[in-house]
């Protein structure tokens, strides 16, 4: 008995030193983690501006949400931004990579050149492709040469929404890029060289032997790409503005423009709107990958 209380108390006194290093990180974030989250799970279900206290009003900013037009037309918004982003991007991205695998000269340029606009801030990059696609910007003077007329790239409804995407393809592919790179390096040069003997051609070996070694990759590129783009803000802040006529607005945006009017409740319930549309999202491809595997 005395031996196991020895031992006991020798053991809680090894982890009380690991307990008080972590305690600085668990109270930081209680206080900036998971106290916001259970204060704004709060505020979605009540009338509050930020003054006076807030006025409990049930489910009213959920249903108001999906009655309010401009809501609905930021979700869609934001639906088209992430089918053109991740049907493209990734393609991309799983492309170049394809290309750096192979002993091509300068290649670790290229892999810094595809890298870089990843490190490089989303408001700096957003400010130089507004530069490039603004009407007399670099792109409609190189139209211009070719006999191309001048087009506002930002300032029409049918072009704003694709050119923030490209804008947002352009600054992540090289993430992606390097994650494929990553991946295609693990897989074992041996099923290449058994591939290669039983005479197996170029997509023969794609199909049979890199994207099955790619599959987990492929599913975290998505599953991250898709939360990533639903949260897209600082494109649109700075490029257009959610216009012209909120053709751009995604539900961050209209996320941060109910937040700028002091409607804490109905931003809050925008959150949580957003979270729980990423978490099926994220699950439903979690249970593929599963069943693929």
């Amino acid at each position: 008995m005395r031996l196991r209380e020895r031992w006991t108390g020798g053991r809680l006194r090894e982890a009380g030193a690991g307990y008080v290093l972590i305690l600085p990180l668990v109270l930081a974030s209680g206080a900036f983690l998971f106290v916001p989250i259970v204060t704004s799970a709060y505020w979605s279900f009540t009338d509050f501006s930020g003054l006076g206290s807030p006025t409990w009003v049930g489910l009213r900013n959920y249903t108001d949400l999906f009655a309010d037009p401009r809501f609905i037309r930021a979700l869609v918004n934001t639906v088209i931004f992430v089918g053109l982003g991740m049907s493209i991007g990734p393609t991309l991205g799983l492309l170049s990579a394809l290309l750096l695998n192979r002993e091509v000269r300068f290649r670790s340029f290229f892999r810094t050149a595809y890298f870089l606009p990843v490190m490089t801030s989303l408001v700096v990059v957003a400010t130089i492709w507004k530069i490039l696609l603004n009407e007399r910007g670099i792109l409609n003077s190189f139209l211009g040469v070719v006999g191309v007329p001048a087009h506002a790239w930002l300032a029409q409804t049918n072009t704003a929404l694709p050119a923030v995407t490209i804008t947002s393809i352009w600054q992540g592919f090289g993430f992606e890029t390097v994650v494929f790179l990553a991946a295609l390096q693990a897989i074992p040069r041996d099923l290449y060289d058994a591939a290669h003997v039983d005479g197996a051609g170029a997509w023969s070996t794609f199909r049979h032997v890199t994207l099955p070694g790619l599959r987990s990759t492929i599913l975290f590129v998505y599953i991250y790409g898709i939360i990533g783009s639903f949260q897209v803000f600082d494109q649109v802040f700075v490029m257009t503005q959610g216009g012209p006529i909120q053709s751009t607005t995604t539900v961050v945006f209209r996320l941060y423009q109910e937040f700028y009017n002091l409607n804490l409740g109905k931003a809050s319930a925008i959150a949580y709107v957003l979270v729980l549309i990423l978490a099926a999202i994220s699950f439903v491809q979690l249970r593929i990958g599963e069943e693929r595997d």
